[in-house]
């Protein structure tokens, strides 16, 4: 019998305009990794983790930001810089 994997409480919420320069930094351990947790109503919400500090990324009203697909994802995060190679999705809320 597997364990289910611990689930991480996102940290201080990122705002999407920040994103670049969140990957950019410095402080940056390693790549970031991005996950979009799915949901079937509302499409994919954008997070990303950095060596364990988990972010849930928001828009300028404060709101999670959604993509309706993976691709409209992939398209909008495709000149982010230091993004790990492989995304994650999470469909534990398919």
């Amino acid at each position: 019998m597997s364990e289910r994997p611990q689930r991480r409480r996102p940290t201080a919420p990122l705002r999407y305009r920040d994103l670049d320069a969140y990957c950019d930094s410095l402080e940056r351990t390693g790549l970031v990794r991005v996950i979009l947790k799915a949901n079937r109503r509302r499409g994919y919400a954008l997070s990303v983790e950095d060596a364990g500090d988990l972010r849930r990324v928001i828009d300028d009203h404060g709101r999670q930001l959604w993509f309706r697909t993976v691709d409209e994802a992939l398209e909008e995060l495709a000149n982010v810089p230091y993004l790990h190679d492989a995304f994650l999705v999470d469909r534990s809320c398919w």
